[in-house]
């Protein structure tokens, strides 16, 4: 009796909040049953996906000087479509670096995210590291292609170890031709060094972005 009780407040609960929400119908926050299952049976973690969209150089879609609330927007749009299994964690960071905040240095601007203690991983649960300090300095646990991410390249702007790559951001998200360059990561490759800015290719081409979600 006391379960039926459990999951009628819960399903009462997340009816109330898609009713009061501005729901799509691809947005798997809106889906009590998603809802339920996120709370019962995902494991923590930091869950990476990537953009449904690739972009040119320009990814200061705000107009130049607004790279981080660009990114921010980016993510935040990407994240009501991502097919991450937590559907609960709302906080969104993209993992390019910009002239405010590196990506190896997150809590400088983001001051809640954990970098610590929580294992990242991709979007159906599978680890691909410890924690997102080891995200960045030591060998993946499994290649971001086969935690679910694809055989993708993604813009970065960063040099391998995740610092601001200045110069080779496509003029800071704001160029979209051939005369600049920005680096990208790669997501087949394990090795530490050897996925995350490790190419640089010029700003009109296109490629998707990395974002986390997570719960502070």
């Amino acid at each position: 009796m006391i379960y039926r009780i459990i999951l009628i407040l819960f399903l009462g609960l997340f009816a109330q909040t898609c009713m009061t929400a501005d729901c799509s119908d691809h947005d798997r926050t809106c889906s009590p049953m998603e809802q339920i299952f996120s709370v019962l049976s995902v494991p923590k973690g930091l869950y990476l996906f990537s953009t449904p969209t690739s972009y040119d150089g320009i990814l200061s879609i705000l107009g130049a000087g607004n790279l981080d609330p660009s990114l921010q927007s980016i993510c935040a749009g990407a994240r009501v479509v991502a097919p991450i299994i937590n559907t609960t964690c709302q906080n969104v960071i993209p993992l390019v670096s910009t002239l405010a905040v590196s990506v190896n240095n997150t809590t400088s601007f983001y001051a809640d995210f954990p970098t610590t203690g929580v294992p990242v991983r991709g979007p159906s649960g599978i680890k691909v590291a410890a924690d997102f300090t080891n995200f960045l300095t030591v060998d993946l646990e499994t290649s971001l292609s086969a935690a679910g991410l694809g055989d993708i390249s993604f813009w970065t702007y960063s040099d391998i170890t995740g610092n601001y790559a200045s110069g080779t951001t496509c003029l800071d998200g704001t160029d979209n031709t051939s005369s600049s360059q920005g680096y990208t990561g790669i997501s087949t490759s394990v090795t530490a060094g050897s996925w995350f800015g490790v190419s640089a290719p010029t700003c009109d081409q296109s490629f998707p972005i990395l974002c986390i979600c997570y719960e502070p």
